[in-house]
Formats: structure tokens, sequence, C-alpha cells
């Protein structure tokens, strides 16, 4: 005890002493060398993967996903905490007391008391199987959360890569035309170098390491073709199902909740002296027999005479069925939207093998006169700066597609039923 107050004091002191304008002046000065330290994108090194590399990566690294794991992990805790309430609490309480004109001379065991304490208690019975069954379901709403997000990620993520591979060709196509003029080819140039920083933030923020230029292999990446979803378009996807059964589920559980108020309160604690004492160096030992220790069970029921729990069940009531009415028209309409990409993806599939047919034709067809070898290479070269065009604007289509089903070459997101409900 005798080096526990200087200790003490010290510690105080210490906190005391504290300077927030220090603290927050080294924190500057790390900040500042941090600036400096940091690279513009053309300076870091260029480090080239594949498509797969890349979204394992971004698995592990990617702030959004990171964020929906600890909301996994939380929802785990939550769940875990029902079970844990019931293990019974252990304290420990102690103080120390003396007269004023005794500080000067040491601490004995007279001077201090202490106790352990022990407590156990099960609040709320009838609300353990709501408890349950809500901490399931915040678990699995997290669980799909972060599919969500993830496919989120690999829908960018593609929308970025192909509209650079479509870019690179476009100018590669461009230098390949001689009439092209040489200041155009200039100024795409700089442009270029500007989208190149944009790819490369835009891939680092998604991989979620800043320190290089990713550079994703074109060849590595799966394409988005019309014929990979053409049976899928009938139905939704599994995570847009997950996601709407969801927001029935918890309107639903949010009106039953306030049903679970109509039933009686059943709670069940354990009552004990202290399991150990010691005062003032007088007595030491413990205290717990079968005489003291009490179980208590208690019922309380309160009649909702001011109604305010009906009004509350009503309430929810109505909004769980404006919310039934609200995701049917969300469903017309998203219906609609899967119905209009179907069809702009089907138009699209049927031009884009037309041309890629035309432009194979030309390709091989002999020129015999220098004024026919001229005129079919601008009309090939006008075909190919077309075809990329409209690769281009397909890119967001497609982009739609991998956010509602996956990429074509995984399966669709998994089945929406909790793992601990499966047979």
């Amino acid at each position: 005890m005798k080096r526990v107050v200087p200790i003490l004091v010290l510690g105080v002191a210490c906190l005391c002493g504290c300077s927030l304008s220090k603290r927050l002046a080294r924190t500057s000065t790390r900040v500042e060398k941090m600036y400096a330290d940091t690279l513009e994108w053309g300076e870091l090194p260029l480090r080239t993967i594949t498509w797969a590399q890349a979204l394992s990566l971004a698995r592990k690294n990617n702030l959004e996903l990171k964020d929906a794991e600890d909301e996994i992990e939380n929802a785990k805790r939550q769940a875990l905490s029902i079970y844990t309430d019931l293990i019974p609490g252990v304290s420990y309480y102690g103080y120390m007391t003396r007269s004023i004109a005794q500080l000067s001379s040491a601490v004995d065991t007279d001077d201090l008391s202490s106790s352990v304490n022990v407590t156990f208690s099960i609040p709320a019975l009838t609300q353990v199987p709501y408890r349950v069954y809500s901490s399931k379901a915040r678990l699995f709403a997290a669980m799909m959360a972060k599919e969500g997000r993830y496919r989120e990620l690999v829908s960018k993520m593609y929308r970025i890569v192909r509209g650079r591979e479509i870019g690179m060709a476009r100018a590669s196509l461009e230098k390949r035309n001689p009439s092209q003029d040489k200041r155009f080819l200039l100024q795409e140039e700089q442009e270029r170098k500007q989208k190149d920083e944009k790819y490369w933030q835009e891939l680092a923020q998604l991989i979620g390491v800043r320190d290089v230029r990713w550079q994703i292999t074109p060849s590595s990446m799966p394409h988005v073709r019309w014929s990979d979803y053409e049976s899928r378009l009938n139905r939704l996807g599994s995570l847009v199902v997950c996601n709407f059964a969801m927001r029935l589920e918890q309107a639903r559980m949010a009106q039953y909740g306030i049903a679970l108020n109509y039933l009686p309160t059943i709670n069940t604690s354990l009552y004990s002296p202290s399991l150990f004492s010691s005062t003032g160096g007088t007595y030491s030992g413990t205290f717990l027999d079968k005489d003291d220790t009490r179980l208590n069970l208690s019922i309380s029921y309160s009649l909702d005479s001011k109604l305010s729990t009906w009004n509350s069940y009503q309430q929810n009531k109505a909004r769980y069925e404006r919310e039934k009415i609200k995701v049917a028209d969300e469903l017309r309409d998203h219906r609609n939207r899967i119905y209009q990409l179907s069809q702009s993806m089907r138009e699209y599939a049927t031009w884009h093998s037309f041309m890629s047919k035309q432009i194979a034709f030309l390709k091989s067809s002999n020129k015999l006169h220098a004024e026919d070898f001229i005129e079919g290479a601008e009309k090939l070269h006008s075909m190919q700066v077309e075809l990329l065009s409209q690769e281009e604007k397909a890119i967001e289509s497609e982009a739609a597609l991998v956010l509602e089903y996956g990429m074509p070459d995984e399966p669709d997101s998994p089945s929406c039923i909790p793992a601990t409900d499966r047979q």
C-alpha cells in the first residue's frame, strides 16, 4: 500500500501535466513528414497483377469491406452477449479509512476493508427467444451487407478496367490511322496521362493498397457477354432477394417486438452476501451459506390502460403494411429496369456480332486498286472506332449485370438462408 499511493499521485500529476498544444504539435509534425514522404502517382512503382489477384487483395485490404467485417464481428458479439449475460458477475470492493491525525504513520490492516461479491440474474425471460431471433437476423443482415459491398466493388472494378482497356485500344487505333492529325494525337496523349492517374487512384482505392500503381492485365478478366446472363434475367439476383426479404422481416420484427410487451415480465436472480469480507482487520473469511443465499423469482404485468403499447403496435403494424407496398412497387420498377437492360444487351449483342463480321470481312478482302484499298482502310477504321465507342457505352450495362448477378465465371450470391438454419 505504501507503493500504491505514490504511484497514483505520480499518475495524476502526469495526466494533469499533459499539454494539448504539445501533443498536437508532435502529431502535426508526423503529418507533415507523411506528406513530405508521399509520392505522386507517376513516381510510384508499377505493379501488374491479374484480375483474380486484384479481387483477392481487395478482399483483404478494402476499407469498406473491413468496416463490413467489423459490423459482422459486432453482431457476433451481441449474439454471444445473450449467453454471457447468464454468467455470474464477480466484483471486488475495497477501501481505506483513518483519521487525519494518523495520515503520517504507516498504513496497517486495521485501516483496510474489502469484500468480494457475486451477482447472477436472468432478466425478462419472455424476451430471450426474441433476442436470440433478433441476433440471428442482425448477424445475417451484416453478412449480406458485406457481400453486397463486395459485389459493388467487383462491378466498379470491372467498369474501371474495361474502360481503360477500350481506351487503350482506341488510342492504339488512332496511332495507326495515317490520316490522323498529329496535334490531335498530342492532345489525346495529354488526356491519357490524366486518365491514367484517375485509373491508378480509383483502382488503389478499391484494392485498398495505395503505395503502388496497380495495373490489371485485361486478358485475365472475364468479359461480360449477353449469353452468360440470358438465362438469369427472368429472376432476381440472390443478393437483391435477400435485401428485400430482410427489409420485410425487420419491419415485421419491429411489430412483434412491441407485441411482446403484452406478456408478463419474468425475472430471476441469485442473491448472496459477500463471498469474502475483511473488515478493519477484525474479521476475515467467507459469509456464503445456504441459509443466507436467496433465489428470487419475480413476475410483473402492467395493464396497458393508457393504450400506449397498443398505439405503438398499430403504428408498427401500419409501417409493416406500407413496407410491403413499397417493396412491391420497387420490385416492379426493378423488373422494368432488368427488362430494359435485357433489351439493350440483346440489341447490342446482335449489333456487335454483325459489326465484328463486317470488320473481319473487310480485313480479309483483297483490294486490287489503290483507291479501293484506301477507301477500304478508311471504312475499316471508321467501323473499328464505332465498335469501340459502342463497347465503351455498353460498359455501364455490363457493370449493372455484374452488380445484379456477379461475374459470369462465378455463381450467383449465396442463398438467402442463414447457415445456422440450413438442414
